[in-house]
C-alpha cells in the first residue's frame, strides 16, 4: 500500500480510467515510461523512482482473468530482472527450440488430472454380510 500523497500524485500523472483499472487489478498506483507491447498486447512499464523490486510492471491486455501465464519468456526475462535491457532495445534472437507460451489451466476443467496405469498388488477385503434371522 502507498501513501495518500504518492497514490494523488499518481493519479493525476497516469488518468482516473488507468487509475480504477490498476487499483482492481494490482491494488496499487503506479506510472512510468511506456517500454513496450508484447504480441499479446501486455504493455510494460519501468519507473526507476520506485522501490527496488517494484521498479518495473506489466498491465495485462485481459482485464477479465490476468494470468502470469500470459507473459511471453522473453518479457519474463526483463521482469525478473535477468537482464538489464528490455526486448525492444536488445538484438534478441528466437532459437528454434523456444515455444511460445501456453496458457495456465490450473482450477479449469482442462487442468491435468493424474491417473494409475499400474494394477493394484493389494485386493481389497469386501466383507459380506449375512442376513439376520
Amino acid at each position: 500500500m502507498s501513501t495518500i500523497g504518492r497514490t494523488l500524485k499518481n493519479l493525476a500523472k497516469v488518468g482516473p480510467g488507468s487509475y480504477i483499472r490498476q487499483m482492481d487489478t494490482i491494488g496499487d498506483t503506479k506510472w512510468g515510461r511506456l517500454v513496450g507491447t508484447d504480441v499479446f498486447g501486455n504493455k510494460y512499464f519501468e519507473n526507476n523512482d520506485e522501490i527496488s523490486g517494484r521498479e518495473r510492471w506489466v498491465e495485462y491486455a485481459s482485464i477479465v482473468q490476468p494470468d502470469g501465464a500470459d507473459i511471453s519468456p522473453e518479457w519474463h526475462g526483463w521482469l525478473a530482472r535477468m537482464v538489464q535491457e528490455p526486448i525492444t532495445e536488445q538484438n534478441f534472437e528466437r532459437k528454434k527450440w523456444m515455444t511460445d507460451a501456453s496458457p495456465n489451466f490450473t482450477g479449469t476443467p482442462k487442468a491435468f488430472k493424474t491417473y494409475n496405469t499400474t494394477r493394484p498388488k493389494i485386493n481389497a477385503w469386501d466383507p459380506v454380510a449375512k442376513a439376520r434371522v
